[in-house]
């Protein structure tokens, strides 16, 4: 390769030092990319691909690059599509530099470790993970960098990583790193990538134990980590100190924001795996991001970022412990009760900004005046929400909230340090002056007097020269490269004085300076680089004062987060009509009038209200049957979220709710396959099922909506009727459930086994049409009413009629035997059957009546048998045949 220019030579040195990355080059104005970084770039940025020289003999090189003020709009797009950016930036002022400018990378910025509120499209956590593992033991690592929050716990993982999913589903970070017996576990690997998380391998020396405890021992300066609650604890230390270093490393500076480490645990929090989470639509819909169809969207009215991120927190992860809820339920009664308090608590939070995220930038040290201005503003209307918990006084956490907000005496002092010093419509940059008040700095306003009374004396000078010269047309102008001159057209040269330095000649004017101007000029831009670097020492000592006090101001961040979901909470209940549930220990699901929080605010028409009772001794186990569309799944499906709203400390959509605590949901509903790994819709269900039937206690809430219904009739119905009886027994207590079925078969188990229970979905019919009623009620139905759905969905009219005469035929000799009771052998079945079970009985009887030659070859212990043996055995048997004359 030819000798590389002294610019390129940095540049190679550079993008080896971070080869997975694309490095964004400063040069001049723009961040340029070179070879296949900038083909990446210009493809995914949409901007144009060119080419410069790379070196001294004029060799071409392919080039893409971007302003660099414009960094805020491009960066975001690279970094959403997975990218990591290395940002190589100028270190110093190239007029002052002695051959090539120095230049060094100042942070990477990768999905997980953002910190510019560009990057981020909602208010939602943005969290890198880490995990590490032995012994099918893991540890789990979650940091958000623009909040500070820093988490941890450990989990053994049966079966393999489904607790895993579950966590990433709760938390949905952007990034995992992983250590490289993790990276290249294809499983895991493949895991993370199906749930769009963007994967890096790092360094394994940072996952171990006693790298990592240190790591984490230095940054929080203490010398255990017991106060954590994860000392003993060492494969959540291994993935936590993993994260801390990997963060450290792409930000290049101190995470003054990032105050502690907490852990946390499976036991305090009802479990929502992955799958519940997609099947209950909690926090994202089966449709896609943009379908609104979730329990959080019809929560979520909060006024501050940190609410709404806290009340997904608090969907995801229900308590168990009744007395945290009551507390939590006690505070959105005493909201809901103080209407007008409630009022203006929420139109003060409303001033709000993301204070979380504005003190991570504060300290991380990328804020600019605006941030201080944000904070300022979210600071001045704490002491009116501090005056507005006075009046409530009937719950313990409010009380806290109050006396917490009241401690913190410093706020005062931050809020005035701000409106003193910073302007109220500050400009976006720091860098070019304007940040500044007034009277906060007499240097400054020195300088800027000196300034302006400058600018004063070019205007006086322009008059003055133009009554010397009798030159009307004369102009005393400024640019960047020549600075200020006297600028005379062409036709009025000839009375330009003597004293006149030539300084430009234009096409139509020629410019001209004074040693006056001269002196003038040196003054003026003196005084204005003087100010504007000045500004930016005062922004930044400012800056500085307030980052100090990131600890209490990021509790005061919490707290106002707390205070918002439980005011949001309160006005919910009261626009939507919800009552406060009773948690309790015992196992009885009551729900009187419950509705569906979602569909209930889609549909126009009334929402039809149904009651769910559910007990340990004969109303355990609810068996659903009734036609497709009538509301068996929405049935299921609201009583399951309103048990979740109730232990995550909601009012609930009913006219009266006690909720027996509920320490896990399982739920299987719906149809999904993975093809991608080769499972059918069947299979995937047949895991989903392993899954519930293996993992729920008798304290666990199971939903099961059409198991079976994925194979043969037979299969289905066999399963299906299994599935109920292990449940009903399981752990001798059996478990809660709510089954909905098209087997209609199985409403016979009410009568075996106690704790079964059928009910069904209301229909009128009239004539050939069916009203769905929406009503559940006691007892069976027979019906499934798939013909006339099907006439509904629009399937042509000769499909339906042919349909029913084939349901007619094979009414008439379908059927099931009833196995538990044979003398009834003959039971109708509902179903669409194709194939008598009677068929397998008359086959087994035929079994007694086989060929000689077959018995033989079924006795044969092949695994004995040489090679050899076994020819000569199927010459035998061959001989035998033919002597019977067959063939």
């Amino acid at each position: 390769m030819s000798k590389q220019t002294p610019a390129m030579q940095q540049y190679y040195e550079m993008k080896k030092k971070y080869s997975d990355a694309l490095l964004f080059f400063r040069m001049g104005d723009f961040y340029e990319c070179f070879d296949e970084d900038a083909k990446t770039v210009s493809e995914e940025l949409e901007i144009t691909l060119t080419n410069r020289n790379g070196n001294k003999k004029g060799e071409k090189r392919p080039l893409a690059g971007i302003p660099y003020h414009a960094v805020d709009n491009y960066l975001p797009r690279l970094i959403k599509k997975g990218y990591k950016v290395a940002i190589c930036e100028q270190l110093e002022d190239p007029r002052e530099a002695k051959g090539v400018v120095k230049r060094g990378v100042v942070r990477v910025v990768t999905p997980g470790t953002a910190i510019d509120s560009t990057m981020f499209t909602d208010a939602a956590n943005n969290y890198l993970m880490a995990i590490s593992e032995k012994n099918n033991e893991f540890g789990l690592s979650f940091l958000d960098v623009s909040t500070g929050e820093f988490l941890t716990t450990q989990l053994s993982d049966e079966p393999p990583y489904d607790r895993i999913a579950s966590e990433i589903a709760r938390m949905r970070p952007a990034e995992c790193i992983l250590p490289p017996y993790l990276y290249n576990n294809s499983e895991i690997a493949q895991l993370l990538k199906d749930m769009k998380i963007t994967l890096h391998e790092y360094d394994s020396s940072a996952f171990e134990t006693n790298t990592a405890r240190l790591q984490l021992l230095q940054h929080f300066n203490v010398s255990t980590l017991k106060g954590m609650g994860c000392d003993d604890l060492t494969l959540a230390i291994s993935a936590s100190g993993a994260t801390l270093q990997y963060t450290l490393e792409t930000q290049m500076r101190e995470l003054g924001h990032v105050h502690t480490l907490k852990s946390y645990s499976d036991s305090d929090f009802m479990v929502l795996d992955s799958i519940t989470l997609r099947n209950l639509e909690v926090i994202k819909s089966v449709r896609g991001e943009g379908n609104d169809a979730t329990i959080l969207k019809v929560l979520d009215d909060t006024k501050t970022p940190m609410g709404g991120r806290l009340l997904q927190k608090w969907l995801v992860k229900p308590l168990i412990s009744i007395d945290k809820i009551n507390r939590r339920l006690d505070a959105v009664q005493n909201l809901k009760e103080e209407t007008l308090v409630r009022f203006d608590l929420r139109s003060y939070l409303s001033y709000v900004k993301d204070v979380e995220r504005l003190i991570g930038r504060i300290v991380y040290g990328n804020s600019n005046a605006r941030d201080l201005v944000a904070l300022k503003k979210s600071l001045e209307v704490v002491p009116d929400i501090i005056g507005c918990l006075k009046e409530c006084d009937q719950s313990d956490i409010l009380k806290e909230i109050h006396n917490e907000l009241s401690s913190f005496t410093e706020l005062g002092d931050i809020t005035e340090l701000i409106e003193k010093g910073i302007t109220d419509e500050p400009p976006a940059t720091v860098r070019e002056g304007g940040l500044i008040k007034p009277g906060y700095s007499e240097e400054l306003d020195e300088l800027k007097d000196m300034s302006r009374h400058s600018k004063e004396w070019i205007a006086s000078f322009q008059k003055q020269e133009r009554e010397r010269t009798g030159i009307n047309s004369l102009k005393v102008g400024y640019n960047k490269v020549f600075g200020y001159y006297i600028e005379v057209t062409k036709p009025n040269i000839k009375y330009v004085p003597d004293d006149y330095i030539r300084k430009q000649t234009m096409a139509n004017a020629e410019r001209f300076y004074t040693p006056e101007l001269k002196e003038r000029e040196n003054m003026i831009i003196s005084a204005d680089e003087k100010i504007v670097s000045l500004e930016y020492n005062l922004f930044t000592d400012i800056n500085s004062k307030v980052a100090s006090h990131s600890k209490n101001l990021q509790r005061t961040a919490t707290l106002i987060g707390k205070l918002d979901v439980l005011a949001n909470l309160a006005e919910i209940a009261v626009n939507n009509n919800y009552v406060r549930p009773e948690v309790t220990d015992d196992c009885d699901i009551t729900i009187r009038e419950g509705r569906h929080p979602v569909v209930e605010n889609k549909v126009d028409s009334g929402f039809v209200a149904n009651d769910c009772e559910m007990n340990c001794t004969d109303n355990q186990f609810l068996l659903i049957t009734g036609p497709n569309m009538a509301g068996k799944s929405t049935y299921m499906r609201q009583n399951s979220l309103i048990t979740i709203m109730a232990q995550a400390g909601s009012f609930v959509p009913a006219s009266y709710a006690s909720i027996g605590i509920v320490d896990r949901v399982f739920t299987r509903v719906g149809a999904f396959d993975d093809l991608a790994s080769g499972q059918s819709t069947f299979m995937v269900e047949m895991v989903e099922l392993a899954n519930i039937l293996n993992n729920a206690t008798p304290k666990s809430l199971v939903l099961l909506d059409e198991i079976g219904r994925g194979t043969s009739t037979f299969d289905g119905y066999s399963i299906a009727k299994a599935v109920v009886e292990y449940i009903h027994k399981k752990d001798g207590v059996g478990v809660r459930s709510l089954f909905a079925t098209h087997y209609h078969q199985l409403t016979d188990l009410e009568n075996k086994l106690k704790r079964v229970s059928n009910y069904h979905i209301a229909v009128k019919e009239e004539g050939d049409n069916l009203v769905f009623l929406r009503k559940i009620v006691p007892g069976a139905t027979d019906k499934s009413y798939g013909i006339q759905v099907a006439r509904y969905a629009g399937v042509p009219k000769k499909v339906t009629s042919r349909a029913r005469e084939i349901l007619k035929d094979i009414e008439k000799n379908a059927s099931i035997g009833d196995e538990d009771n044979k003398k009834d052998k003959k039971k109708k079945y509902t179903q669409l059957v194709f194939f008598d079970p009677d068929q397998s009985q008359k086959q087994n009887d035929k079994e007694d009546e086989r060929h000689p030659v077959v018995n033989e070859l079924k006795d044969l212990n092949t695994n004995e048998l040489t090679p050899i043996d076994a020819l000569n055995k199927l010459n035998e048997l061959q001989n035998k045949i033919e002597s019977n004359g067959e063939k």
